[in-house]
């Protein structure tokens, strides 16, 4: 009784969120563990009146994308009356991977007591917010569909899918107070199932008996609902779509209809409800290499020089919520927001959930002086393309411009460019650049440049800096 009073206290002065004097309404998002696998973010949003609070979790195993797509549109809900704790996203590593729980099956830790993992830090979250609610909806897909009678290896009794879920038909508290759970799940249901039409894909009401010694699912001991409603005295309710219905969208479809349905049971009212899951779209993505900013689009390239430092700070696409990006090769799956050192070639995955949406490609420059260099030059007006190393041939009386020179990844707008044996007219201090200047191919070169003394060859040099970067030759010859 003791521990029991203090986990009270505990619980009214740690918190205290859902406070009178709150801004109403309003939404709070707060991210947890940014940047990792195992990043969390939560939604508090404050309706316009006060009233009961619902927390609604889902994707705590990842491969359940009905409840984790439907708890995610309800982050952006406005709200006349009451309030929401939305999760939408609980194991956000095990989405990434579309697995139900690469580290393990998070929704069977929640009787430990110790936080020893990554896992174990998401669910001590989880409990908190619990802890600040009137009711907890957790949201699944399971396999099959749900029947009190055997009907088939897809319809029976022990099939999760297209149910709602309680752990006792009734639950009687610490404190005497009685939760009619069975009585609430039917009421719900009969809205539900109104809405699916559909009498095969209706939802049915389970009750796992999770108390009983005789229960075949002792399992769920160890689970969210169960830790809610053991601890909190709060009505914790499961609600699983089909694995087996015709699309996602049905399943999002049939998980809002249950949601709409509690929320409307214990007066939480809606002013703005939102259903769209347009095909995710990775647009762009800003990073900071070095402490500069680039913008870099789907499927673009990237260079670098070796050990750069690079880090994404902005992932622009259809979508807020969900969205990771991954450089391959270092750290985890999550690498958002987390300088990273660059050492080879490599690519960066950005993904919505499990969803890969696009690519950039990250590759290390070679030293300047080893790179692919090409100058733009004009020659009589017409521009054309010359290789480091190549001979063009001009003629007297042609005109030539230098314009730049570039390599991979590399707008060279600041190497200067020599023609040697060329001075410019009316020029004080030459600067050895002669770029943007219109040269006359004429005989007033300096012959001690050219490289032979019964031909006129002279070298076109690109520097940076004392460094030769490329070289081209002119040759003139006569009419």
């Amino acid at each position: 009784m003791i521990r029991y009073f203090i986990l009270v206290l505990l619980v009214v002065f740690t918190f205290p969120l859902f406070a009178k004097d709150v801004k109403r309404p309003s939404t709070v998002h707060k991210v947890y563990f940014k940047g990792s696998d195992y990043e969390l973010h939560v939604y508090k949003i404050y309706g316009r009146r006060d009233g009961k609070t619902m927390l609604i979790v889902g994707g705590i195993q990842g491969d359940e994308p009905g409840g984790f797509l439907s708890a995610d549109l309800y982050s952006e809900l406005t709200l006349e009356q009451g309030n929401l704790i939305v999760v939408p996203r609980a194991n956000f590593k095990s989405i990434i991977l579309f697995s139900r729980g690469v580290d393990g099956d998070m929704n069977r830790i929640f009787h430990k007591n110790k936080i020893e993992t990554d896992m174990d830090k998401v669910v001590s979250i989880i409990k908190k917010l619990m802890a600040e609610s009137d009711i907890f909806l957790h949201l699944h897909d399971g396999w099959g569909f749900h029947n009190p009678k055997y009907i088939d290896n897809l319809r029976n009794p022990k099939r999760f899918g297209q149910s709602i879920i309680t752990d006792a038909d009734e639950f009687k508290c610490k404190d005497g107070k009685v939760l009619p759970l069975k009585d609430w799940a039917y009421e719900v249901l009969e809205e539900v199932n109104k809405k699916i039409g559909d009498e095969k894909y209706f939802m049915h009401y389970f009750n796992t008996n999770t108390d009983d010694p005789q229960t075949s699912f002792k399992d769920m001991r160890k689970t969210a609902t169960y830790y809610a409603l053991k601890t909190y005295c709060i009505p914790a309710f499961g609600i699983e779509a089909s694995k087996n219905l015709p699309t996602v969208e049905m399943k999002v479809l049939h998980h809002n209809y249950a949601v709409n349905a509690f929320m409307k049971l214990f007066d939480i009212v809606p002013e703005q409800p939102q259903i769209f899951l347009p095909k995710p779209e990775f647009k762009y993505v800003v990073l900071q290499v070095n402490g500069e900013p680039h913008i870099i689009e789907n499927n673009k390239i990237l260079y670098l020089s070796k050990n750069s430092l690079l880090e994404v700070i902005h992932i622009e696409s259809n979508y807020k919520r969900g969205l990771s990006c991954d450089v391959l090769g270092v750290n985890g799956l999550n690498d958002m927001g987390i300088p990273v050192k660059i050492t080879k070639d490599t690519e960066i995955i950005f993904r919505k959930d499990n969803k890969v949406m696009g690519k950039i490609f990250l590759k290390i420059s070679r030293s300047l002086e080893e790179q692919n260099w090409v100058f733009i030059i004009e020659v009589n007006g017409k521009k054309r393309a010359v290789l480091n190393g190549e001979k063009i041939v001009l003629k007297k009386g042609d005109v030539i411009k230098l314009l730049k020179v570039f390599s991979e990844g590399v707008v060279g707008d600041d190497i200067k460019i020599n023609f040697k044996g060329f001075v410019p007219s009316n020029v004080v201090n030459n600067i050895g650049d002669d770029r943007g200047y219109e040269i006359l191919i004429d005989s007033n070169f300096m012959r001690k440049y050219s490289l032979f003394k019964d031909k006129e060859v002279y070298p076109v040099v690109a520097k940076n800096n004392k460094i030769v970067l490329a070289t081209f030759y002119i040759e003139i010859k006569e009419n």
